[in-house]
């Protein structure tokens, strides 16, 4: 036999599967952080899903509800008046007697801020009043983040004549 020949039939030495298995090694845990990084981008979407669906439900019902309830809130869809609205400088009113009223929920971490803003003093004196609900909630890195959504409503007995 010569000796030529054993010498390109030896084969791979070990360093050849080393090196291999440690770029496969690399590629998996860039795999495994994207994982990570879309499950985290998949909570975020949720949280902000849920926090879209209760201001939109809550807004939506104060768009049905008759302009002299507006002040008024059944929370609990029950038919009792579970809350009203106030002008006190507390509970997301950041000033007293400014003519906003205001009243929150929370729900499954998620704080539902909504605001009524008659045109004049007295809801029933009014042409219009705007209402502003806002859907508040902290990320999983604790910043804040918040939907918000408002509509303007007219008195449909509004009588006052001009202004």
């Amino acid at each position: 036999m010569k000796r030529g020949s054993l010498h390109s039939k030896r084969g791979m030495s070990l360093v050849e599967p080393l090196v291999a298995m440690v770029v496969l090694s690399f590629s998996l845990l860039g795999s495994v952080s994207m994982f990570a990084l879309a499950q985290d981008g998949i909570t975020v979407g949720a949280r902000k899903l849920q926090a879209m669906a209760l201001a939109e439900t809550r807004i939506e019902r104060l768009r049905v509800a008759a302009y002299h309830t507006l002040l008024t809130a059944d929370l609990d869809s029950d038919g009792v008046v579970d809350v009203g609205l106030k002008d006190l400088g507390s509970e997301g009113d950041a000033v007293a007697d400014d003519g906003e009223y205001t009243t929150r929920q929370a729900s499954n971490g998620i704080m539902v801020t909504w605001t009524v803003r008659p045109d004049r003093p007295n809801l029933a004196n009014s042409r219009t009043a705007t209402i502003t609900v806002t859907a508040a909630w902290s990320d999983q890195a604790g910043r804040p983040r918040m939907v918000r959504l408002g509509m303007r409503r007219a008195n449909p007995v509004f009588s006052g004549g001009a202004v």
